[in-house]
């Protein structure tokens, strides 16, 4: 096996959730087994600074180190090294097997002091979504099971896991989820405060409110 170059695994931050949180990240739709029809069609993974030859390449270098028998090691390892306080899995991407689900729950299990949380279409897969439930059981991770028109808001619900809504039409009904996220089209449509991101909503998208000042996603 060739030796790997010394080079981060997790990135600091972004405009969206801040500099005090560190973020994994896949390429999309490729690494999605539960994917919809409607999230692909809006996922902000496939424009914008997503598109640029620099972040595709650090994408595909991602998946490659991902799937290397070492990875949960690493990813461990770094974790402790940099003391991270807040850990996104997947700023874009999901958990693309089984296998590689289990090894971020033995960075879990292994490194239990950050705060670790996600979104995942991936309970729409059998095996992978064993894997996510144990996972959002653990003290140390919040989990999200992502859901949409298409998919439909997913049953039997551990309560150790919260569903995250994609609402894409300005007449689709309130589904029964924790949280709405909107694509940028919709975010003036009115929403019950108690589900909608504060990030999106028009004050907090003037004030730049984000995710390391909200931190609904992961308390």
């Amino acid at each position: 096996m060739r030796s790997v170059p010394h080079r981060s695994l997790l990135t600091q931050g972004n405009t969206k959730v801040g500099e005090s949180i560190h973020l994994w990240s896949l390429p999309a739709v490729t690494t999605c087994p539960g994917s919809s029809a409607v999230c692909e069609r809006v996922c902000y993974a496939r424009r914008g600074r997503y598109l640029l030859p620099s972040v595709r390449r650090r994408l595909r270098w991602n998946l490659a180190q991902a799937r290397r028998p070492d990875f949960a090691a690493r990813m461990g390892d770094e974790i402790r090294r940099k003391g991270c306080l807040v850990v996104r899995v997947h700023a874009s991407g999901d958990f693309f097997s089984a296998e590689y689900a289990e090894g971020w729950l033995r960075v879990m299990q292994a490194v239990p002091q950050p705060r670790y949380y996600w979104y995942s279409r991936s309970w729409r897969q059998s095996d992978v979504r064993a894997v996510l439930e144990r996972m959002a059981a653990l003290s140390c991770c919040r989990g999200w099971f992502s859901s949409d028109d298409e998919t439909g808001v997913p049953e039997d619900l551990p309560v150790t896991v919260r569903v995250a809504h994609l609402l894409t039409r300005c007449d689709e009904p309130l589904p029964d989820a924790h949280l709405v996220f909107r694509p940028r089209g919709l975010r003036r449509v009115p929403l019950p405060v108690a589900v909608a991101c504060p990030s999106e909503s028009p004050d907090g998208t003037r004030a730049g409110l984000p995710c390391g000042t909200c931190q609904r996603c992961w308390r």
